[in-house]
């Protein structure tokens, strides 16, 4: 029998037929149209940005609705620098959107610091929203906001809008929930409803800037322990002409900066506080933003890039159920069941006699029980009680203005301390290289740095059990590696260097009871020793630790450092924790402390060829704004790499033709 439909509500009908695999034919017997008006009605769809598949299979063709299209495959997007070869923006990740761990005030805090700091970018690398989950997930009660479109909508009305700043979002593993749930593209949605945010893709996006290359990307893989791992998973992968100057990635949950393979690596955090979910997997979260500004050379090739960080260590409570806006007024809410929740809360004043509000709203005690769980499935947390006299009433859960540990929106208003940091410098061995150290110094002089500390390893020591050990140095023994420290060692007016010993320095010690720091300190009062193997110092009030650890070198770049700072003891955490030792470079914060590996000053040496250890040359330069109490509030780490053409590799080379720096006036 021959059905009759209109236009509109055939399209309607193929859309939801086709949400799981069907058969044309299938659909034709159902509508009674022929093969090609339902091929004309699938090509309306398409053209609606409809995403549906037709695939000839046997005898049929089989139809499926994708869901609404993506962008362009190679979801590319092109930026220019300014004037001065840079671009600035702001990278965050990870907002999660109706999780109840939100945090809507923090980000609205960046943004308001990125608006007054002249940054109008900012990127966020995925999971804008918290996604979905059924009503039989352990998690279903940890969102306030359980659908596609309620998600959708909120964040169109409460995301942040400052005038002239735009936001570049892909969406994440969370996100993409909306659309294997609905075959609803969240991201594209969003920014169809907002002319200031503008959707790059799912899960990652190519960003040409000038000629410089950004990969950012929110990897479906679940986090590791091991916070560096995903990363250099993820660069280990790539073939070298498809690597990117830059990986910008979120997901992960984690603030991280280091180079690997030529690749600048940054891992983006979260702005969420730490969910149910989180805590179960035993996912470590930290909340902040990255301050970042990538300058190119005047062929638009990538030169360099600095990132500021700034961690929030303190999340608001319950956050979602205070939603202010940029003009701090409260958004109204228009769910039909949001008012009658508000007004029925409203009702229900601390105090009040239970009985009272029985009988004024005639209700039983059981349909008084659904009330009170109708008012706290909407976050409005009523109790009853029994007061001092026996009585039975309401007591509501007072939800208190937040306060967050936020930075000041002026630096000026911050103590600003500025920093060089080396370590395994190995005077003595023939893979030295004090010709780099002198450019390191000329290079802190030249800032107007002050302070230099060296994480140990001074000089090369003296091992009896390893026979090649003599072959390997130009210098033998103690008296002449510690005169070499003595008379080699840079020195400028008015510089000091905090130092502490490694484990080679500390090989005279055992095999003669001679210690490198007390000569060193006696005829140089600009070297000042800390400590053997651990040295702690306080500048501005910012705590550092300074150590230089034992045992080998891990694949991953952060696992060692992880464990180190994994043994501090939770109210003796100093602000920032350098380590030496292992010749690597790493940036990450994690339990709250910025932790560092600091890069040698020595080429690669036989024992590192033999096994296979890679070998980072450099140093660090910290610029640390902290308040009275030092606190850091933006932290700016700039590591310095040489490459081989940098280094000199004959030996004795760095003894017979460089001289010491000296600086003076």
């Amino acid at each position: 029998m021959e059905k009759n439909f209109e236009n509109e509500e055939i399209l309607e009908q193929i859309k939801t037929m086709s949400n799981k695999v069907i058969g044309l034919s299938q659909i034709c017997e159902a509508l009674g149209i022929s093969t090609y008006e339902a091929l004309g009605y699938i090509n309306d769809l398409k053209n609606q940005g409809i995403n549906i598949s037709v695939k000839k299979f046997d005898d049929d063709f089989r139809v499926f609705n994708r869901g609404e299209k993506s962008l362009d495959e190679d979801n590319s997007y092109h930026f220019k620098t300014n004037e001065d070869n840079e671009f600035k923006f702001v990278a965050i990740s990870d907002t999660r959107f109706g999780s109840k761990s939100q945090q809507l005030s923090i980000l609205n805090d960046i943004y308001k610091k990125a608006k007054e700091n002249g940054y109008n970018k900012v990127i966020l690398c995925g999971n804008i929203t918290e996604g979905l989950y059924s009503m039989n997930n352990k998690y279903a009660d940890t969102t306030f906001l359980d659908d596609t479109l309620r998600q959708a909508d909120y964040i169109t009305a409460n995301y942040p809008k400052f005038k002239g700043i735009k936001t570049y979002f892909i969406t994440g593993a969370k996100d993409a929930k909306h659309y294997s749930s609905n075959k609803i593209d969240i991201g594209k949605r969003i920014s169809d409803n907002r002319d200031d945010m503008i959707y790059l893709g799912d899960t990652s996006c190519n960003i040409k800037i000038d000629n410089t290359n950004m990969l950012i990307f929110n990897p479906r893989l679940a986090k590791t322990y091991t916070a560096s791992y995903r990363a250099q998973q993820q660069i280990d992968s790539f073939r070298s002409e498809d690597k990117p100057d830059i990986l910008l990635y979120g997901g992960l949950l984690q603030m991280e900066k280091f180079s690997y393979r030529n690749v600048e690596c940054i891992s983006v955090p979260s702005v969420c506080a730490t969910t149910k979910e989180m805590n179960d997997k035993r996912y470590s979260n930290t909340v902040g933003a990255w301050y970042i500004t990538v300058k190119t050379n005047s062929k638009g090739e990538f030169e360099s890039i600095k990132a500021i960080d700034s961690v929030y260590y303190n999340t608001a409570k319950e956050d979602y159920l205070h939603i202010n806006r940029n003009n701090n007024k409260k958004v109204k809410n228009n769910d039909d069941y949001v008012k009658e929740a508000n007004k029925l809360y409203r009702q229900m004043k601390t105090g009040m006699l239970v009985e009272e509000f029985m009988e004024k709203f005639d209700c039983s005690k059981r349909e008084l029980n659904g009330m009170i769980e109708f008012c706290n499935t909407f976050g409005k947390k009523v109790n009853i009680v029994k007061s001092e006299e026996g009585n039975l009433v309401f007591q509501k859960e007072i939800h208190r203005k937040i306060s967050l540990n936020k930075p000041p929106m002026e630096l000026s208003k911050l103590n600003n301390t500025k920093l060089c940091v080396v370590s395994d410098t190995h005077f003595g061995s023939i893979h030295q290289q004090l010709h780099l150290l002198n450019r390191v110094y000329q290079e802190a002089y030249d800032r107007g740095i002050d302070t230099v500390l060296h994480c140990g390893d001074i000089v090369d020591g003296n091992y009896p059990n390893r026979p090649e050990n003599p072959r390997q140095q130009f210098l033998h023994g103690f008296d002449e590696q510690a005169a070499y420290v003595v008379d080699m060692y840079p020195y400028v007016e008015g510089m000091n260097t905090y130092y502490i010993l490694g484990s080679h320095d500390e090989t005279h010690y055992k095999n003669g009871q001679a210690t490198i720091n007390e000569w060193v300190s006696r005829c140089r009062p600009d070297m000042i020793y800390l400590g053997q193997d651990v040295g702690n110092i306080d500048i501005n009030k910012v705590k550092f630790v300074m150590d230089h650890p034992g045992g080998g070198s891990a694949q991953a770049l952060s696992y060692k450092l992880q464990k180190r700072i994994e043994g501090l003891e939770s109210n003796f955490k100093p602000n920032i924790y350098l380590a030496g030792h292992y010749h690597k470079g790493y940036f990450f914060v994690y339990r709250n402390v910025h932790g560092i590996l600091i890069p040698a000053l020595c080429d690669k040496t036989q024992f590192q060829q033999k096994q296979g250890l890679a070998n980072y040359v450099g140093a660090c330069f910290l610029d640390i704004w902290s308040d009275k109490r030092g606190n850091i509030q933006y932290f700016e780490p700039e590591q310095i790499l040489f490459n081989k053409n940098d280094m000199w590799d004959e030996a004795g080379k760095d003894k017979n033709k460089v001289k010491q720096l000296i600086i003076t006036g």
